[in-house]
């Protein structure tokens, strides 16, 4: 076992399945720009590709690589990991998403001398989490060091489903960098309505999502379709792509709701296109603690959202937005209309949600307790030196 001494920085590779930044990636990205570089050499290795994500690393100066595991031929993909990790020497991987666990495993598998840190960032069914993954991680897991949920209730489902060990696991909640707009920005907000051809009067309700069947946008789309006729200046701003965007652009024409909605693609800037919202909807029926709702939160937004997964570890019902019971259309409609209806109420809860994801959910706090993380299985492994 290679073991550094005293002074030695400990060497982590972060690894994770797409190179797209979307939520888990924002987290990865939070976590190295405020890692202790005295401490740790980190690196970042994605499976999937194209993506901006590594490009993002780089520029901070961290070594970063895609395998581009669907791209080309797959075992060269495994050969490019395992001369990275053969170059590279780590003490650590830290993975997080199902595919990136896996490979991480038969990783410390064939060199036990690495440590292995697993998450997972959703809360999952077992019918959800699909049986063979489900069987997989349960097979695989006693491979880890220590496995990272982000949420209390991905705690217990990890540990119900997965059959982890109460032992291994540690409770990271997710945050986020709340510095990268000012509080009242009307420029950026102007220019947002602007772009999408939005007027002063409209209320925008948006969502920063990929279109994917676990996140519901036919709960919305229905939702606003039968709220448009009491709200005739009610409109929906949909961020994000999926497998499933054509198939809601086709709903949202059949609701008759499609004049009324904006679907974006994918977008870089997704965090700015908030400033132009003015209420924040998320009516996922699998979730864990995600992060376009903690960055809707800092950007001032009351949030109408499924309690799913941890999203009420985010959101206190009442005070910084209202939740509905996960698939409950006529449950969401009710919450949605009650934001619709009262302009006051909007502020209060945007107000009161940013000072809550300012106070609990920083990126700075995330990325220490990760940090903690990384230095427990270094020690239990006899990896550093105290």
């Amino acid at each position: 076992m290679v073991v550094p001494e005293k002074n030695t920085k400990i060497r982590v590779i972060l690894l994770t399945s797409d190179s797209e930044i979307c939520g888990a990636e924002r987290i990865l990205l939070s976590v190295l720009r405020h890692i202790d570089r005295e401490r740790f050499q980190p690196s970042l290795v994605t499976l999937f590709g194209p993506g901006d994500l590594c490009r993002e690393v780089e520029a901070m100066g961290i070594p970063a690589m895609n395998l581009r595991l669907k791209e080309d031929f797959f075992l060269s993909g495994l050969r490019r990991w395992w001369n990275f990790v053969n170059e590279f020497q780590p003490h650590l991987l830290l993975s997080v998403l199902i595919h990136s666990n896996l490979l991480g495993r038969a990783t410390v598998f064939l060199r036990p001398d690495i440590a292995m840190l697993s998450g997972i960032s959703t809360v999952y069914t077992i019918e959800g989490y699909g049986y063979l993954y489900a069987w997989l991680e349960r097979l695989t897991h006693p491979l880890d060091t220590l496995y990272i949920v982000n949420s209390e209730l991905g705690m217990e489902k990890v540990v119900n489903v997965i059959g982890l060990p109460t032992g291994k696991l540690e409770l990271v909640h997710n945050g986020i960098e709340t510095d990268v707009f000012p509080d009242h920005a009307p420029e950026i907000r102007a220019g947002v309505r602007r772009e999408f051809g939005f007027e002063d009067d409209h209320v925008v309700v948006g969502i920063v999502a990929q279109l994917r069947p676990a996140k519901r946008h036919d709960i919305l789309i229905r939702a606003a379709a039968q709220l448009a006729d009491r709200f005739p200046t009610l409109r929906l701003l949909i961020v994000g792509t999926g497998e499933n965007e054509r198939k809601m652009m086709d709903f949202a024409h059949s609701e008759g709701i499609a004049a009324r909605t904006v679907f974006t693609g994918y977008r870089p800037d997704a965090r700015k296109l908030l400033q132009g919202m003015d209420i924040f909807a998320l009516p996922s029926i699998v979730e864990g603690e995600p992060v376009s709702l903690m960055e809707a939160m800092d950007a001032g937004l009351p949030i109408a959202a499924a309690a799913a997964g941890g999203i009420p570890e985010i959101v206190e019902h009442g005070v910084s937005g209202l939740l509905s019971v996960p698939g409950d259309l006529a449950g969401f409609i009710h919450i949605l209309e009650t934001l619709l209806s009262n302009a006051t109420l909007r502020q209060t809860y945007g107000r009161q949600a940013r000072e809550r994801v300012r106070r609990r959910f920083s990126a700075k706090r995330m990325s220490e307790e990760f940090q903690e993380c990384c230095l427990r299985c270094a020690r239990e492994l006899n990896l550093v030196k105290e």
